[in-house]
């Protein structure tokens, strides 16, 4: 019960509290460019499921005379108090600020009940807040960066509870809220509900799946009749919809394809930046930056103990939250590093920590010191040259 001393309360508040700040100045106090999230919260609470369209510039698909937002709709939910305080100017780059605050409060929660040394935990929760494109997502707080936010938050705040009290109930809610905010997450459930399964007594088995559906199956609910709602069938329809309408995508088929694995290969392990013959010499592009040279501290998860069950879970969640995106027709666009591997990236942080652990070398902290530097590097360049269609310009 240490982890639960006022001590340690007040760590996991300072790390809230400098979080925001850094990502607060890090959206340079401005609003996101694809406020699509502010919409829909907006037309919730005017009792429809369309958003009011302002033309090209905001994402969104037509279908039956309205526009409508294909993404999760959990980010929307949580603009719902900005929006009835603000209205169509509640800033969703506040909004994304914020979450991503508390999804490193629950890094910094998750590892102390992990019970990690002080060194581990420090460093750690310094990679995966600033070490990754998380930090890049928070700063601009658009349409998709937000939902990876938001995705990411979840996936963090069901970590800190799965090493803390474990109510099925609480892991059901937060599953399902990582998965209507981010779609490829939802697979990192299956792994995690056989884990619980596992290590429940046989007698209580029954009682805790049943506590799971009972967080869980409401908000599938309502998604399913969210889509009733929007596309008149029970199926969601707005991802393939807008591949066959996407000018890089397809008449026809899915936007999951294997033949999409190749290229999508490439963007997360071998994509390098653009060089220039002029200052800073480096040039981002909007087909980003692989992962290998934005967050190469990622690899520490590959020296976590090879023999423990906690490897094998976390490890068979980050692959079948990233298959999704290796299939996809696209690698994110518009990006710095890789976006999609926020869907599975939180699912490593235990591992890089259980990594440092066993390799506490100068390589290790060399690693994430890179990593933030890279990422540092990614949101100043963001700003300085506005590089990406995200970036707001006034």
């Amino acid at each position: 019960m240490r982890w639960f001393a006022p001590p340690a309360r007040w760590q996991a508040l300072t790390v809230l509290i400098v979080a925001f700040v850094a990502y607060w100045l890090s959206t340079g106090f401005m609003h996101a460019y694809y406020d699509n999230f502010v919409r829909l919260a907006y037309a919730f609470t005017h009792g429809r499921l369309w958003i009011d369209w302002p033309g090209p510039a905001i994402e969104a698909l037509e279908f039956n005379g309205q526009h409508y937002v294909i993404e999760g709709p959990v980010p929307a939910l949580l603009c719902i108090p900005f929006v009835l305080i603000a209205g169509l100017n509640a800033n969703q780059a506040l909004v994304c600020a914020i979450a991503a605050a508390i999804g490193v409060c629950a890094t910094w929660v998750m590892l102390g009940r992990m019970r990690v040394a002080h060194d581990v935990q420090v460093w750690t929760t310094a990679f995966l807040g600033f070490g990754t494109v998380y930090w890049w997502c928070a700063a601009f707080g658009s349409l998709w960066m937000y939902a990876h936010v938001a995705g990411a938050m979840f996936a963090l705040l069901a970590l800190a509870e799965w090493y803390g009290r474990r109510r099925p109930w609480l892991l059901g809610v937060l599953f399902a809220c990582l998965a209507l905010s981010r779609f490829p997450m939802a697979l990192a459930g299956i792994p995690f509900a056989i884990w619980l399964m596992i290590e429940t007594p046989r007698p209580e088995r029954l009682r805790s799946f049943a506590q799971i559906a009972y967080g869980a199956l409401p908000f599938f609910a309502l998604f399913i009749a969210y889509n009733y709602g929007r596309w008149h069938t029970f199926n969601d329809i707005g991802y393939t919809t807008w591949f066959h309408q996407d000018a890089v995508g397809s008449r026809t088929g899915s936007p999951f394809q294997l033949r999409f694995l190749p290229q999508n290969l490439y963007s997360f392990f071998l994509l390098p930046p653009d060089f220039s013959q002029y200052p800073p010499y480096l040039k981002l592009t909007g087909a980003g930056v692989a992962l290998t040279f934005t967050s190469p501290a990622l690899a520490l998860a590959c020296l976590a103990p090879a023999r423990n069950r906690e490897t094998w879970f976390l490890w068979a969640a980050t692959v079948l939250a990233a298959i999704p995106s290796l299939l996809y027709y696209v690698n994110g666009f518009e990006q710095f590093g890789m976006r999609h591997s926020m869907d599975f990236a939180p699912f490593l942080i235990p591992l890089v920590a259980r990594g440092l652990e066993r390799a506490k070398f100068a390589f290790s902290y060399a690693l994430i010191a890179w990593s933030v530097l890279a990422n540092a590097f990614g949101v100043w360049y963001s700003w300085a040259y506005h590089a990406f269609a995200v970036v707001p310009r006034s």
